[in-house]
């Protein structure tokens, strides 16, 4: 998942909360409801791929370690010294 398209439903997020709450105040009850349900949504969006998004970079980050550290213990065939 791109970080762009995080970004975006976070944006989402906010500015659908900002008007329902203005839809609410002029008692415009569907539309409030209708914003209500695009805010809910973008939510989701963001909590369950923030999290996916999370642990592929961790997972990503551990098999680097785990090829770095592989490299290093490894003798080079090549070794003189050996």
């Amino acid at each position: 998942m791109a970080q762009e398209a995080l970004d975006v439903a976070h944006y989402i997020t906010d500015m659908t909360a900002q008007l329902e709450a203005m839809a609410v105040a002029a008692r415009l009850d569907l539309l409030a409801y209708f914003l209500g349900m695009a805010k809910a949504e973008s939510e989701l969006f963001v909590r369950t791929n923030a999290v996916a998004e999370a642990e592929h970079e961790a997972n990503a980050e551990a098999e680097e370690s785990y090829a770095a550290e592989s490299a290093i213990r490894q003798p080079h065939a090549s070794n003189s010294f050996d």
